[in-house]
């Protein structure tokens, strides 16, 4: 089976078979480079970062299980702001990573990444990939995020030495093509447990770092309050979270599965939320489906048996 999705800038729209993708990016480029005399790199996380500067609401998904490229286009499609890509939990490999990472370049749409944590070597692979961004994991120490900074900027700003099939996104090689990238990534470190709740204001407050996001879950594992979403205890260290993150002047997200949940978390001050994950949104449509579907075979089986 061939994925197909279209490539557009201006007025140039390709449709592109996505398993020919690395052959494809720098052949584009070059193309449009020929037809317009010029080409505007990228911008990987910038529309999200313009959003969240804004204060606008701002939504996305995790791709944990499935890794199909063409959620990307729909998610962008239906008005989605960004997605999540799990290599915590997830199943991806590095080159099924690769390959969602240039379709969301390709389309303009920023797509994070989420490794299993902060160690230095671990961040260099993944960025290699050419994610938009990174989420980080269990963050609890300033120091941590200073290993995450090394791993993203080439120096002088950092310890990066980056390769990978993702440097052919780059203009050019130079100090002028780095400083056309890497302004636009994205960083955002979890908070997860009690000693990062408490470090909060010291992790979102280094430049580079443009937002936390909660991890409720492991939060309330954290706290001894398996998952009791409710609780006035986790309720109280979320909002803290929240709070902190607003004092060192950056925006802070929250972690949902429902619609009514994002409302009361946004009762709450939340407007920045990852929305579920696509196999949870599969489960939940296919119940709605299946109910729907079950409810309207009854009413007629009913109506057919009275005389």
């Amino acid at each position: 089976m061939k994925w197909l999705w279209v490539v557009s800038r201006g007025d140039v729209s390709i449709q592109v078979d996505c398993r020919a993708a690395r052959q494809f990016e720098d052949g584009f480029r070059g193309g449009l480079r020929a037809y317009t005399g010029q080409y505007e790199v990228n911008l990987l996380a910038s529309s999200l970062k313009a959003r969240l500067r804004a204060g606008e609401p701002s939504f996305g998904a995790f791709l944990s299980f499935d890794f199909w490229p063409g959620y990307l286009e729909i998610f962008q499609a239906e008005g989605m702001h960004f997605a999540v890509l799990d290599m915590e939990h997830g199943s991806a490999t590095l080159p099924q990573a690769e390959e969602l990472c240039r379709v969301a370049r390709l389309i303009d749409f920023p797509l994070l990444l989420r490794p299993e944590s902060s160690l230095f070597h671990t961040m260099k692979k993944y960025l290699d990939m050419g994610p938009a961004g990174l989420m980080i994991p269990w963050v609890e120490e300033e120091v941590q995020v200073r290993t995450v900074l090394d791993s993203m900027f080439t120096p002088p700003r950092g310890r990066r030495g980056p390769g990978g099939n993702a440097i052919f996104h780059n203009r050019t090689l130079d100090r002028a093509g780095w400083d056309g990238i890497e302004p636009n990534l994205f960083l955002m470190p979890q908070i997860e447990t009690p000693r990062g709740v408490a470090n909060s204001k010291l992790i979102a407050s280094p430049e580079g770092v443009d937002a936390l996001m909660l991890g409720p879950y492991d939060l309330s594992l954290n706290m001894g309050l398996c998952w009791q979403p409710e609780h006035p205890s986790l309720v109280d260290a979320i909002v803290n979270v929240r709070l902190s993150a607003a004092e060192a002047g950056k925006p802070c997200g929250m972690v949902v599965g429902t619609v009514e949940q994002a409302g009361l978390w946004m009762d709450r001050g939340f407007n920045f939320f990852i929305c579920s994950e696509v196999t949870s949104m599969v489960r939940t449509q296919t119940h709605v489906l299946v109910q729907g579907m079950r409810d309207a075979a009854d009413s007629r089986r009913s109506g057919a048996s009275k005389p």
